[in-house]
């Protein structure tokens, strides 16, 4: 029998979408399709890809980049680190999978190519990119321009998703990634539903405003604006955040940047600003002329 059909919560018509072809078999077959290795016993992994080098690690996951031996194209491929014996523990690892189906493609997002359970490990096919914005990169060498080029394709990646009617939830360095000069959003392992029909797990603490630590989740799209300004904030300061996150962002209180335009920081500020309802929308945020400005810059 095949895997059993998962719905998935994320498209808009999710709920019209109610049958599950295999009836009251679910329960027979719901522990077999994450140790699914291949019809004829062969990793589909080191069947379909040559594996490079890894490239990431994070608490659950690795990252690695692989040729694909059938297109000879490069690619990047997550999996899970230990193995999902629990049902709820492989729900929770499909939610990422099902976000990035729902959502399709967009500029300024990874792209997803495919998924797969082997092993009771969790596979996803992603597009490979150069790099993302962490600490380890030359960040102290981005000028305002470039970073407000940074800012505004992060905010119509955010503007795509939440018009999708989902947040990102754990928007910060590490999660921007770079692609031949373009920025793109990646990691939708927190993604969640904006009308908070599915739980809320906020990732790095670090990046997240003071109303989610109180566990007030009426502004989930704000979350995503707030932690794009802290974002913003870190690669300008060029040193990581306190462990605890900058409690002076949350309340507010942006710090004088030397060398940077008053407009800039003023829209900074407001990105940081400690009541979600004053924040910009990712739409807002798109759409504010001094990206117009940045732009008429860089073309002269």
């Amino acid at each position: 029998m095949p895997p059993p059909c998962i719905k998935n919560p994320y498209l808009k018509d999710a709920s019209e979408v109610d049958t599950d072809p295999f009836g009251n078999q679910r329960s027979k077959c719901a522990g077999f399709f994450p140790a699914i290795i291949g019809g004829d016993g062969l990793s589909r992994y080191h069947t379909d890809f040559h594996e490079i080098e890894q490239i990431g690690t994070g608490h659950f996951s690795r990252v690695f980049k692989v040729l694909k031996r059938i297109d000879g194209c490069l690619y990047a491929v997550k999996h899970s680190t230990r193995p999902l014996h629990q049902e709820t523990e492989r729900r929770k690892a499909l939610m990422e999978v099902q976000a990035l189906a729902a959502l399709g493609s967009h500029e300024n997002t990874v792209g997803y190519y495919s998924s797969w359970f082997e092993n009771e490990q969790l596979y996803i096919q992603m597009e490979l990119c150069d790099y993302s914005l962490s600490r380890k990169s030359s960040t102290q060498l981005f000028t305002e321009g470039e970073f407000l080029r940074a800012m505004h394709q992060m905010a119509k990646a955010l503007q795509f998703i939440h018009e999708k009617g989902i947040v990102h939830l754990d928007v910060k360095p590490d999660n921007v990634y770079v692609k031949n000069g373009v920025y793109k959003l990646g990691d939708f392992g927190c993604a969640t539903l904006l009308n908070k029909n599915l739980p809320v797990e906020e990732g790095d603490a670090r990046y997240m405003p003071q109303e989610i630590l109180n566990e007030n989740y009426d502004h989930l799209d704000k979350v995503d604006i707030f932690s794009l300004g802290v974002t913003i904030y870190e690669l300008i300061r060029g040193s990581p955040l306190p462990e605890s996150g900058p409690q002076f962002l949350r309340e507010g209180k942006l710090p004088l940047l030397a060398g940077y335009s008053l407009q800039f920081q003023n829209l900074l500020k407001v990105m940081v600003d400690h009541d979600p309802v004053r924040r910009p929308s990712a739409k807002e945020l798109v759409e504010n002329p001094i990206f117009d400005k940045a732009s008429k810059n860089t073309k002269a």
